[in-house]
């Protein structure tokens, strides 16, 4: 039996963890849990219904943000310029 997770239980915001190192095995846990409940049960459901295409919409959006911040990310302690750079790609994709 699979848990289902609520994105609502999910942390929005990044500083609400106080170890990072902590924070990341939490997300990679989380995603390793809901990819598991992505089935391609739910992904026909959410296909035939106009909100479900939306929700899954939300979720290639938030998929594809997660891999260009991995990819965007400097290896470097210059947050500010990675911040920047998130934030460039983020505003491309609603234009």
């Amino acid at each position: 039996m699979v848990a289902v997770i609520h994105a609502a239980s999910l942390p929005r915001d990044p500083l609400d963890s106080i170890d990072p190192l902590l924070q990341a095995a939490s997300i990679a846990d989380a995603i390793e849990l809901l990819s598991d409940q992505l089935t391609p049960a739910v992904i026909r459901a959410a296909r035939s219904d106009a909100k479900g295409r939306a929700e899954l919409d939300r979720i290639e959006y938030a998929l594809g943000t997660i891999g260009k911040a991995l990819i965007l990310t400097d290896y470097t302690i210059d947050e500010e310029k990675d911040m920047d750079k998130l934030q460039a790609f983020r505003e491309s994709q609603q234009r």
